[in-house]
């Protein structure tokens, strides 16, 4: 039987039905909840507005495939909100106190106990076909049509396909629970698009979401912690992309106006996934940072996430794919293909709520790559990869296999790429690694028989605005003084090198003592740590300790170490700001080069006051990994041409 239900049944039996060969199919699915769904479809037949009619249709029709997370166990996290409730409350009276550690911990502690994929994702999920009810689908589709047509932006602006699509929907994102939304948000906007026409539209959008102001970005507050209902998300108002964005949406498509959420599944560049928003606009899609900032020159950017972006603080931007979440149903792929078993298939192309949307953002490429591996029986798709965290390859696309080769469509340019099989939750590599140029070419990364000697600074690339502000600090001058205001201070070194971002130790010669010690520059400088050394018999530094003072006025900046009395200092250490991805002194760091997506040790070392790492026995022409043993979790595949590392 099909995975996806008899679609040569629903054709048989379509002549007879009123209904069109997709609704008919959901209502089969529905089992018992069929009569609720008729129930909406007689209701806006009745009503006799073709648009609503259709509107209707599309809902039922899309029905299959979205489900929420069974919320039994929900209540078990209420006393998470109690807490945090009392915690910032403490805060405001002045008590000393970081709520996010203390909520960190108090989480960890109850999940061990209370672990919510045991309580709650792991449990059967509730399919919306057969539980959700006709009254709910019935205002739903009344306040949302009200909405678009009501709207001054949306009416005359949103055609009636995104309106279906990405305005009238109830969920746009899977798992959450279905609620009452619309009032909600229609209430609480109190006709902030009607009022502010007929102001430009990016404008009336950013004075809304002024008051969602407060909102805060936080990767790692509660990790894993279920926020399946936009009240509790409200209570919390702190969280990752992925759930300030679909928040977003029920905010902006209660106002009539279609507002997606996007996401890359894995970053061409640097590790970890991203989810944001987009406005569909006057047939534009409008770039859209979840957490929204007052004058942010990211929002409404279309380079942003062009493949051809970067800047000093992000560095390269590069996106693989780009998926957007939808209501509707699309099969394809793998999930299509019922030769293919579920645990065959990669999480992401599971996913039928989804659509590939990579064009809207960039000049995508389609690939052919050539399968180097024998090819396991009964495989008859390959996924193409981009490195994730820890040296894991994670899929972003599927290709059919055609002999030895599969094609892959619409892909990111300028990021490097890996094939491999998926069996059963294990990804196997099989073919040549390669980076997609701009152009489309693919350039292999094929290790050379013969080997070369490297002297490796780095684990992950430095970005180019720390540089910059490292850089500011040559010219600056190592000074010391018995006073405070650092009248009549002597000038001990001056800093004659432009920094990389890593500690650098200056031997200070004067045998004077001093209590001050300070780096002064007439740029505005920045710097992540200051340490002084003293030598003892043996000609060892050994650490004195200080009180850390600074001075920034438009003029003249300075920091440095109040050391309490005078002091002699041999040694003055100073470290720009930095991510402490440079090569550490003491540290283990393991070499890899990458032979078909394999990932070959060529040994361990410890670093030392040289700030990098030599070996000399790497292959020519070889992609390269080094990962530090000691901790840290960024790291960065490259390549090593002329004595530089050149990152992907």
């Amino acid at each position: 039987m099909k995975r996806h239900i008899l679609y040569l049944f629903i054709l048989i039996i379509s002549s007879c039905s009123k209904y069109s060969p997709e609704v008919e199919k959901a209502l089969d699915m529905a089992e018992a909840n069929r009569g609720e769904l008729v129930k909406v479809l007689e209701y806006f037949k009745k009503e006799n507005n073709k648009e609503k009619i259709q509107s209707a249709e599309f809902l039922v029709a899309n029905l299959p495939y979205n489900y929420s997370y069974d919320t039994l166990n929900l209540h078990k996290y209420d006393i998470i909100y109690r807490t945090y409730d009392s915690l910032k409350a403490l805060k405001k009276l002045g008590e000393e106190i970081n709520v996010n550690d203390y909520m960190n911990k108090f989480w960890d502690s109850l999940k061990t106990d209370q672990d919510p994929y045991r309580n709650i994702y792991y449990r059967p999920i509730k399919e919306d076909v057969k539980s959700v009810t006709g009254d709910f689908l019935i205002k739903n589709i009344n306040q949302a049509y009200a909405s678009w047509k009501d709207n001054p932006y949306s009416r005359d602006s949103v055609p009636f396909k995104d309106f279906c699509e990405y305005v009238l929907p109830y969920r746009q994102i899977q798992g959450k629970s279905i609620e009452d939304w619309r009032s909600f948000f229609i209430l609480n906007s109190k006709n902030h698009f009607s009022d502010s026409y007929p102001i430009p539209f990016t404008k009336a959008c950013d004075s809304f979401f002024q008051q969602y102001k407060d909102y805060r970005f936080d990767y790692w507050l509660m990790q894993g912690f279920p926020i399946l209902r936009y009240k509790d998300f409200m209570k919390i108002k702190q969280g990752k992309c992925t759930i300030k964005s679909w928040f977003n949406t029920y905010a902006v498509n209660a106002e009539g106006i279609p507002m997606v959420a996007d996401f890359v599944p894995a970053w061409g560049h640097r590790e970890d996934d991203h989810q944001w928003n987009a406005l569909l606009y006057g047939g534009k899609t409008l770039y859209f940072e979840s957490y929204w900032e007052q004058n942010h020159s990211w929002f409404y950017n279309p380079n942003i996430n062009n493949n051809l972006f970067e800047d000093d603080w992000s560095g390269k931007i590069r996106l693989p794919k780009v998926y957007r979440h939808t209501f509707s149903t699309h099969f394809e792929g793998p999930i299509s293909d019922d030769r293919v078993s579920l645990e065959n298939i990669p999480q992401l192309f599971r996913n039928v709520k989804k659509k590939d949307v990579s064009n809207e953002y960039f000049k995508a490429k389609d690939v052919t790559v050539n399968i180097t591996k024998e090819i396991p029986k009964d495989t008859y798709y390959v996924y193409l990869c981009v490195l994730g965290v820890n040296k894991n390859w994670v899929p972003v696309h599927w290709g059919k296999l055609e002999g030895k080769k599969a094609s892959f469509t619409k892909m990111g340019t300028d990021i490097v790429y890996q094939v491999a099989f998926y069996n059963n939750g294990t990804i196997v590599p099989c073919g040549v690694p390669f980076h997609l140029t701009a152009d489309g070419e693919i350039n292999e990364f094929r290790p050379g028989k013969g080997t070369r000697k490297v002297a490796i600074k780095r684990k992950y690339p430095a970005k180019n605005g720390w540089l910059k502000g490292a850089h500011l600090l040559k010219g600056a001058l190592i000074q010391a003084s018995n006073r405070k205001d650092f009248k009549g201070s002597i000038a001990l070194r001056e800093i004659d090198f432009y920094p990389e971002l890593r500690p650098y130790d200056l031997t200070i010669k004067s045998k004077k003592r001093y209590r001050y010690y300070r780096i002064f520059s007439k740029d505005k400088i920045t710097v992540r740590e200051i340490d002084l050394f003293d030598e003892n018999s043996k000609e060892q530094g050994v650490p004195l300790e200080g009180e850390h003072i600074s001075v920034e006025t438009d003029t003249v900046t300075w920091k440095g170490i109040d050391l309490g009395k005078p002091r002699y200092v041999s040694t003055f250490r100073f470290t720009p700001r930095n991510n402490l991805n440079h090569v550490l002194e003491g540290n283990k760091y393991e070499l890899f080069y990458i032979d078909e997506g394999n990932f070959i040790s060529l040994g361990i070392k410890k670093a030392d006051s040289s700030y990098e790492l030599k070996f000399d026995n790497v292959p020519e022409k070889a992609l390269l990994y080094l990962k530090c043993l000691d901790g840290g979790r960024q790291q960065r595949i490259f390549e090593y041409e002329e004595g530089k590392q050149i990152w992907y």
